[in-house]
C-alpha cells in the first residue's frame, strides 16, 4: 500500500514536470512564430528617433482612445481611486515594488538579447535581493543599495535590431503602442509573463491581472488629471508624449529624440498647385494662338472680298 501510494506521488510529480515542460515549449514555439510574424510585418517599416509619428490610421486610433477614456472614466478610475482609499500606503507601495520585481525577469531577458550582459548582471542581482530580502520584492531593498530600477521590453530590443517602428496604434484597454511595440507585448505575453506561467488557474491569473492594472492606474492617477486639463487635444499629447517616451528607452538616449514635423506631403500639395497654374497657362497659350488663327482666317476673307470687287469691276 505504501509503495502504491509512493508509485501515484512519482506519477504526479511526473505528470506535473511534464506539463511544465510542455508549457515551456509552447512558450518557446509562440515566441519563435511570434518573433517571425512581427519581424515580417515590421521590418519595412523605417522610423527614425526624430522623424514625425506615423499615425495612418488616425481616425480610428481616435475612436479608440475616446473608447478607453470612457472605460477609465466609467470603470478603472473609480476603482483606483477606491484601492487608494482603502489601502495604507505601504500596503499599496509594496504591491507596487511585487510587480515590479516580477517585471524584472522580463527585463533581464532584454538586457540580454540587447547585449547588455553588465546590466543583465545588475538587474539579476536586483531581483534575488528584492525576492529575498525583501519578502518577495513587496520592500524594494535594492534601490536603497544602489541597484536602480531598469525599463526593457521586447519592443525596445526589436527597435535595436533595427526593426521599424511602425504605424501608431491605439489599442483598445491597452492603450498606445506601435507595430513594434505590440509584437513585442504578444511575445512579453507568452515567454516572460510570471503569472501566465506559474499560475494554472483561471480566475486566480485574472485576477492578479487585474490587481496589477489598478495599481497601475492609481500611480497615474495625477498624470491623468493633468493630460485632461493641459491639452488643447488630448490624443495628440498623449500619442507624441508616448512615441517620445517609447524611442528615447529605445535608444538610451545615445542619440536625440524629438517628434518631426510632417512637412512633405504639404510641399507635394503645392508643387502640385503650381503644376496645375502652368496647365492653366498652357491653355492660355493655346487660346492665344486659336485668336490668331482666327484673325488669319479673317484676313484671307478679306483677300477674298477684294477679289470678289476686282472681278465685279472686270
Amino acid at each position: 500500500m505504501v509503495e502504491q501510494r509512493v508509485n501515484y506521488t512519482h506519477l504526479i510529480d511526473s505528470n506535473k514536470r511534464r506539463k511544465t515542460g510542455t508549457k515551456l515549449m509552447t512558450a518557446f514555439k509562440r515566441l519563435v512564430i511570434t518573433a517571425l510574424i512581427g519581424l515580417s510585418v515590421t521590418a519595412c517599416a523605417t522610423g527614425k528617433p526624430t522623424g514625425p509619428v506615423y499615425d495612418p490610421f488616425e481616425n480610428t486610433n481616435r475612436k479608440i482612445y475616446s473608447f478607453n477614456t470612457a472605460l477609465d472614466n466609467a470603470v478603472l478610475k473609480p476603482a483606483a481611486k477606491t484601492y487608494r482609499y482603502i489601502l495604507p500606503d505601504i500596503v499599496e507601495i509594496g504591491i507596487g515594488n511585487f510587480f515590479s520585481n516580477l517585471d524584472d525577469i522580463n527585463v533581464i531577458a532584454n538586457d540580454l538579447l540587447q547585449g547588455k550582459f553588465r546590466q543583465a548582471g545588475l538587474d539579476t542581482g536586483r531581483f534575488l535581493y528584492n525576492t529575498t530580502a525583501g519578502l518577495l520584492g513587496f520592500i524594494d531593498v535594492s534601490t536603497k543599495v544602489g541597484l536602480v530600477k531598469h525599463n526593457e521590453s521586447f519592443g525596445q530590443t526589436l527597435g535595436v535590431w533595427g526593426v521599424g517602428e511602425g504605424p501608431f496604434l491605439m489599442l483598445p484597454l491597452f492603450g498606445p503602442a506601435n507595430a513594434r511595440s505590440t509584437v513585442g507585448m504578444v511575445v512579453e505575453n507568452a515567454t516572460t509573463n510570471v503569472p501566465n506561467l506559474v499560475v494554472d488557474d483561471d480566475p486566480t491569473r485574472y485576477g492578479i491581472t487585474a490587481l496589477n492594472v489598478i495599481a497601475l492606474r492609481a500611480r497615474l492617477l495625477s498624470a491623468g488629471n493633468l493630460l485632461n486639463s493641459a491639452a488643447l487635444d488630448p490624443y495628440l499629447l498623449f500619442r507624441d508624449f508616448w512615441v517620445q517616451q517609447h524611442r528615447r528607452a529605445t535608444v538610451d538616449g545615445k542619440v536625440p529624440v524629438a517628434i518631426g514635423e510632417q512637412s512633405s506631403g504639404d510641399e507635394l500639395d503645392e508643387l502640385d498647385e503650381l503644376d496645375e497654374l502652368d496647365e492653366l497657362d498652357e491653355l492660355d497659350e493655346l487660346d492665344e494662338l486659336d485668336e490668331l488663327d482666327e484673325l488669319d482666317e479673317l484676313d484671307e476673307l478679306d483677300e477674298l472680298d477684294e477679289l470678289d470687287e476686282l472681278d465685279s469691276l472686270n
